[in-house]
Parts: C-alpha cells; sequence; structure tokens
C-alpha cells in the first residue's frame, strides 16, 4: 500500500510542477490542474481514511526507487 500511496504522491508532485510550466487558461493547464486534483484527492482518500499512512517526500522518493529497481530488467549479459 506504501508503494502506491507513494506513487500517487509522485504523480501529484509531477502534474503540480507541470500545471505551473503552462499558461494558465490553456486547455493543457486545464488538463494538468485537473489531473493535479484527482490525483490530490486520491492522496487524501488514502491517508486521511486510515486505509494508508501519510508519507514524506523522502519516503516516498526511496519507495519508488525501490519499485523502480524491482522492475527493471537484469542487464547483466547471461553465463
Amino acid at each position: 500500500m506504501k508503494k502506491l500511496v507513494a506513487e500517487i504522491l509522485a504523480a501529484w508532485r509531477r502534474a503540480e510542477r507541470l500545471a505551473s510550466t503552462l499558461p494558465a487558461g490553456s486547455p493543457e493547464h486545464d488538463a494538468a490542474q485537473r489531473a493535479c486534483d484527482r490525483l490530490r484527492d486520491a492522496y487524501q482518500e488514502l491517508t486521511h481514511s486510515g486505509v494508508a499512512e501519510a508519507l514524506s517526500v523522502a519516503e516516498a522518493k526511496m519507495l519508488l526507487r525501490d519499485a523502480a529497481s524491482d522492475v527493471e530488467p537484469d542487464l547483466t549479459p547471461a553465463s
């Protein structure tokens, strides 16, 4: 569950950064803002409902690094 919360938090932060770079009122900005709102709501639903605990940014980054290493293919050649 913590990995899910970390992924949602990371996506929310990326969406906020993206929205801040887009012209206000543009369709792209509006879409990024809607994504921010939905991701924030999902994060709050998970953490405020007691289903999962809130994570610090550092915890989220660590969990995402661990998750990425779980899915990266082994790049070492076979013997």
